[in-house]
């Protein structure tokens, strides 16, 4: 989160301040990171009540069309069997029709009708058939979902609740943590401070990596954070000049001593 203040490039301003540059950026990284800490958690609770409501509304999308679905099949069966009933009582009719008949050829003609008609009956009532079946395999289906839908409703919930702890248990702190990083901010110089969020943004808070010494005698030095080998010059800047912000070269995170962190933790 940049914080822009009226300071002029570069570190001239430093040598009347009892801090250093170092120290100062040591001191605004200490509050950054903890700001940063609070914010994630806090975005992470909200991040998994969100995906928590987001298959919720899935499950009751599913729930809407498995519904529809029912709806239809149970309505096609419906109209199946209505026409089923149709040719039932026309085949009745014709059946009257054939115990009256005194016709060969009428008689004939009355008996195949009726047999056309009964082998459409038979089909009509395997689609209505069908149909019930799709109905209640999806009905088995939607008892599925809805108790899924019962379970992710609950799983909601203590989502809602916990997101509602972290930010009542947050809140203050990090609004304390806010104004500290301000004031830490307003120490820095504008460039030193662009480069320090830089980096804080690119490794999620850690903007700033120990210069480790592994070995003294022949001057071999290592980045604390990536463990980069760093020329011993990047040593000697930092214990010459505190004043001014030496980098790494390999992760471009600003390095400092260890006991600048240890007077400042």
């Amino acid at each position: 989160m940049p914080v822009f203040t009226d300071w002029p490039e570069g570190p001239s301003c430093y040598p009347c301040r009892s801090m250093t540059l170092i120290a100062d950026l040591v001191s605004l990284h200490h509050v950054d990171s903890q700001a940063r800490a609070l914010r994630s958690r806090l975005e992470g609770a909200q991040r998994h009540r969100t995906i928590q409501e987001r298959q919720g509304a899935q499950l009751q999308t599913r729930m809407d069309e498995v519904r529809t679905q029912i709806r239809h099949h149970q309505s096609s069966a419906a109209n199946h069997e209505a026409e089923s009933g149709s040719v039932d009582a026309r085949i009745e009719s014709l059946r009257q029709q054939l115990n009256a008949s005194t016709n060969p050829r009428q008689y004939s003609a009355i008996l195949a009708e009726m047999k056309t008609l009964q082998t459409k009956r038979d089909e009509i009532d395997e689609l209505a058939l069908a149909q019930m079946q799709k109905a209640e395999e999806l009905q088995t289906k939607l008892v599925d979902i809805e108790q899924q839908a019962t379970e992710r409703a609950k799983i909601i919930d203590v989502a809602n609740a916990e997101f509602e702890t972290c930010r009542a248990e947050v809140a203050d702190r990090l609004a304390s943590l806010e104004q500290e990083r301000i004031a830490a901010a307003s120490r820095v110089p504008r460039s030193e401070l662009e480069a320090f969020t830089r980096a804080a943004d690119l490794y999620d808070g850690e903007a700033m990596a120990e210069l480790v010494t592994i070995d003294m005698r022949r001057r071999e030095y290592v980045c604390g954070a990536c463990n980069m080998e760093l020329p011993a010059e990047k040593y000697a800047l930092l214990v010459s000049n505190p004043n001014v912000a030496v980098t790494c070269t390999s992760c471009q995170r600003i390095l400092f001593l260890p006991q600048v962190a240890t007077a400042h933790s």
